[in-house]
């Protein structure tokens, strides 16, 4: 029987000091091992990523090859590119990395090939253009030709990724050139006497403009790579212009003003606040300016009064992706990108800050949000999820259906993303290459060399270690080391703020608990193991509106609602867009009181530790362990709909990734 823990969850949180600045590994180093593989190499086999580039239109315009944007004429005379014409290149951009990354991380060839045929379009265009430009304008309206809005610099920033991503895999040059020639052309075309990107004459709104600072990323890869200092000075230029933009430009939450402004709430469009952390958090670590450092804090400060027990950050049900000011809460919705992007920035800033605690955030996104807003087995996803999901149906609005292909998009896109960015982020070295961090936990592997000279393999030992787990499914993690010759080195393994009671095994290593790692030196043997069992009760959270969530280890659960699925549109290999609903109508009006928002909820949950008991679905599928619930959680609720008759009632919990429809929080009882 598992032991029950009230804890009040402290969400707005102390940045803890002391922690070391970490070092991202190359792509090719880690390798995706298990589940989390082979849930990758279905999506990409059979879900609706599989042939999304056949059935979303606005994948289909070759906008980074032939089929530039052009200006078009107003009935008033003026001059312009269309509204939005820049998303074709954002979602081709999206769908370039998806394929690289996913193609590599499974090994799987027709993708590795197609990746490859993505890329060299895009390079064969290049090389008709003596500037090096890449991106999705004609000559006659591209980079400071533009005076309205444009998705200039996001686009160019999507598909360097991409490049970039592709070369670190592979290890071709060629990629890497023409990303790096691309960067320099923009730059040359910016860095002179005068230029603005943001602060364009006829720009008003601007999503796609304000997109653009994430030009930043790119800068940030190509500065590591090269330790060239220009493209530092390019983003701090490109941020201080951002900061300087007018009013009337959308999406100013990141502006350095507004983050220094601690308690000013978000206000705008949830995907910027999300991607624009990162920019932050490295020309805090690069410049050491204070503001920048003091806007970090207030980074978090502000995004976790205003996220959901699974991590993401709200969105209002009327203002549809936009933040708008609200406090965190299970029954507001959160954008799929939302669940992506911050995964990817608090990825950079555990890099940059080293802080273990960021590890619990991130598996949260990737085991609790991500899993929760899409199907099992990849075939379709939803764009705006509550963490308590009542139906999702096309009458209210498109973004609630569960489908293989919304509207817009860019949540499809970005779902194909989430766990190979989370691959990436699993593992990272110590300054001086002689600590080896297990960063996030899960299935995987890593190829890297220990010692040697600073940022270099010269005089290092090439090391290889298993991470054999079912994590987070199962509490026991093993690590099997491979390596030609005793070597020592620092093993860190991070420990999850929920395991109380961690227990090591791993003959002749000394141990020691520091910044929230587990670091175990030795001089390590090949064929090692080190084998470290987490304690993971169950837990019940206690969440800042007062409603409270049941957690076992990095999993949340959930009271599951059948659901029953009409197609409301179909396309190829048999994947289709679904309203959801509940079977048991009674049943949810009991949950949900007739509202996707509380009132007074009818159900609460109990208190008594003995009422809830975790046990092991012998139906799990190893291979896949959301399609089936990979566990149980037996306990009690109390509904609470008749005044003074709080009568109990027999539950069970199972993973929020195996739940479409499902109640995660609940009042406590009293």
């Amino acid at each position: 029987m598992r032991k029950l823990v009230l804890i009040a969850a402290a969400f707005i949180v102390g940045i803890s000091a002391g922690a070391q600045q970490l070092r991202t590994l190359p792509l090719n180093q880690i390798e995706a091992r298990g589940w989390i593989q082979k849930q990758m190499l279905r999506d990409i086999t059979s879900g609706y990523i599989s042939v999304y580039d056949k059935i979303q239109p606005t994948m289909q315009v070759d906008v980074f090859g032939s089929e530039k944007i052009k200006y078009v004429r107003r009935p008033n005379g003026e001059w312009e590119t269309k509204a939005a014409s820049w998303w074709p290149g954002e979602h081709e951009g999206y769908f370039a990395d998806a394929v690289v990354r996913n193609a590599f991380l499974t090994g799987y060839k027709p993708w590795i090939d197609k990746a490859r045929a993505i890329l060299d379009n895009v390079l064969a265009t290049q090389a008709l253009d003596p500037t090096g430009y890449i991106g999705v304008y004609d000559q006659t309206c591209r980079l400071d030709k533009m005076d309205k809005e444009n998705g200039e610099l996001w686009t160019q920033s999507r598909i360097l990724g991409a490049l970039l991503a592709f070369y670190e895999y592979t290890g071709e040059k060629k990629y890497f050139d023409a990303a790096r020639k691309a960067a320099d052309c923009t730059i040359a075309c910016y860095m002179t006497g005068g230029k603005t990107y943001f602060q364009i004459p006829k720009l008003t709104g601007g999503g796609g403009t304000t997109h653009g600072l994430m030009f930043c990323e790119p800068m940030e890869w190509l500065s590591r790579l090269t330790g060239d200092k220009k493209y530092l000075d390019f983003a701090q230029w490109l941020y201080k212009d951002y900061s300087a933009g007018k009013p009337e430009m959308k999406n100013l939450d990141s502006q350095l003003a507004n983050l220094l402004d601690r308690e000013k709430m978000y206000q705008e469009h949830s995907v910027h606040v999300c991607e624009h952390m990162r920019v932050i958090f490295w020309l805090a670590t690069a410049t050491g300016d204070k503001d920048l450092r003091k806007a970090v804090d207030n980074i978090f400060y502000k995004y976790d009064r205003s996220m959901t027990p699974t991590g993401v950050i709200v969105t209002d049900p009327v203002v549809h992706e936009s933040v708008a000011g609200n406090y965190g809460s299970g029954y507001l919705p959160y954008e799929y990108c939302s669940i992506v992007e911050t995964e990817i920035s608090f990825a950079s800033a555990m890099q940059k800050f080293g802080w273990a605690w960021l590890g619990d955030r991130i598996e949260n996104l990737a085991f609790n949000a991500g899993q929760g807003a899409r199907l099992p087995d990849g075939k379709a996803i939803t764009y705006l999820t509550p963490d308590n999901r009542r139906d999702g149906l096309f009458d209210d609005d498109f973004r609630y259906q569960t489908a293989a292909c919304h509207k817009t998009a860019c949540c499809n896109l970005q779902a194909a993303k989430l766990m190979p960015y989370y691959v990436a982020n699993m593992w990272m070295k110590s300054a001086d290459s002689r600590t080896l961090y297990a960063t996030l936990l899960g299935p995987s592997a890593v190829n890297t060399t220990i010692g040697g000279t600073t940022g270099s393999t010269a005089g290092g030992v090439k090391v290889h270690i298993e991470e054999q787990t079912l994590y987070p499914f199962d509490n026991k993690v093993v690590f099997v080391i491979e390596a030609p010759q005793d070597v020592a080195f620092d093993l860190a393994v991070r420990n999850p703020a929920w395991s109380g009671n961690t227990r090591i095994d791993a003959t002749g290593a000394t141990q020691k608990i520091a910044d929230g790692f587990i670091v175990l030196t030795k001089k390590w043997h090949n064929g090692d193991r080190v084998e470290i069992t987490l304690d993971d009760p169950v837990q019940v959270r206690r969440f800042m509106d007062n409603e409270c969530y049941i957690t076992k280890g990095a999993l949340i659960y959930a009271e599951k609602i059948d659901e029953t699925m009409t197609a409301t549109k179909t396309f190829i290999d048999a994947l289709a867009n679904y309203d959801v609903s509940p079977k048991d109508a009674s049943k949810a009006r009991t949950l949900f009181e007739q509202t996707r928002l509380p009132a007074n909820p009818a159900m609460a949950l109990a208190k008594e530790p003995s009422l809830y008991v975790y046990h092991a679905n012998p139906k799990a599928l190893a291979d896949y362990p959301f399609d089936v619930p990979y566990g149980f959680i037996d306990g009690q609720t109390v509904d609470c709909s008749v005044a003074g008759n709080h009568k109990s009632v027999t539950t069970t919990f199972v993973p929020l990734g195996s739940a479409l429809l499902r109640k995660v929080t609940f009042k406590e009882d009293k």
